[in-house]
Parts: structure tokens; C-alpha cells; sequence
């Protein structure tokens, strides 16, 4: 076990595959051992991960977020070519997804303490996003990855 006293980071990693998987992690932090989540520095995200610690961080529901993952698979599924069909539009979806989910002052919640990895596309260099001037801003941020 680490020391309490000391600081520490959460991070979740991106993979789609393991979205449900990391909301399930997070409710198991909240209702466990809510000290890890409240008293953690930061809480980085990358890619499906983001959606994850964006919750968190937020205090989104997070049986919400996990219903919402479930519910974007379903889609996907219905598609001859899944996630792949042209009419299977993941950016628009995730839009309204985060807009319905995430809370009214979501980005005041982030700002400093959640952590969003991208791929900057002009050179391929990570990034890591702290700051959020607005919660239309924090959604961009999240869906800037499904762009490129």
C-alpha cells in the first residue's frame, strides 16, 4: 500500500472495448474507497478512458455514463458493417451523449484536475488538456480525438 500522506494521480487508458469496464473501475473507487478519488491530484484520461475521468471528475452519474456506453454498442451493432456503416455517425453520439451526462459546471469540476491525452495531428505529438474555459469546451476536447 502507498503512503497516504503522499499524492497521487488516477489514470485511465483508451481502448473502446474497455469503456464499461473503466466506469465499472470507477464506481468500484466511489463506493469502496472514495478517499482515492476525492483525495487524487489529477485524474487523467486517453481516448475511452477520458469518458471515464470526465465522469469522475464531474460527479456525473456514473451508472448513467455506463448505461450510455451500453447503449452506443447497441447502435453499433445494428449497422451491417457496425461502428463502420457510413450512417454510424460516433462523434454526433458522443456529443449528446457528454451534453446529457456531464453537469452544468462539468468544466469548472475539470479544470486543473482532469487530464484529456490527445494526438496533436500536425505533428503527432501527445497532448495533455487541463483547462476548460466552458462545458461546450470539455465536450470539444473529448470528441477532437474521434475527428482525426
Amino acid at each position: 500500500m502507498f503512503p497516504l500522506d503522499s499524492t497521487w494521480n488516477i489514470s485511465f487508458a483508451g481502448c473502446g472495448f474497455l469503456g464499461i469496464y473503466h466506469i465499472g473501475v470507477a464506481s468500484c473507487l466511489q463506493e469502496q474507497c472514495p478517499f482515492l478519488v476525492h483525495n487524487a491530484r489529477h485524474i487523467y484520461g486517453a481516448s475511452a478512458g477520458a469518458l471515464t475521468a470526465s465522469a469522475l471528475v464531474s460527479g456525473a452519474c456514473l451508472g448513467e455514463a455506463g448505461a450510455n456506453i451500453i447503449d452506443v454498442a447497441k447502435d453499433a451493432r445494428k449497422r451491417f458493417l457496425g461502428p463502420m456503416h457510413p450512417s454510424f455517425n460516433l462523434v454526433k453520439i458522443m456529443r449528446n451523449m457528454l451534453y446529457k451526462t456531464l453537469p452544468p459546471d462539468a468544466h469548472q469540476r475539470a479544470t486543473g484536475r482532469l487530464g484529456i491525452s490527445l494526438t496533436r495531428v500536425t505533428d503527432g505529438e501527445n497532448v495533455l488538456v487541463s483547462h476548460f474555459n466552458s462545458k461546450e469546451e470539455l465536450v470539444q476536447v473529448r470528441v477532437s480525438y474521434l475527428k482525426h
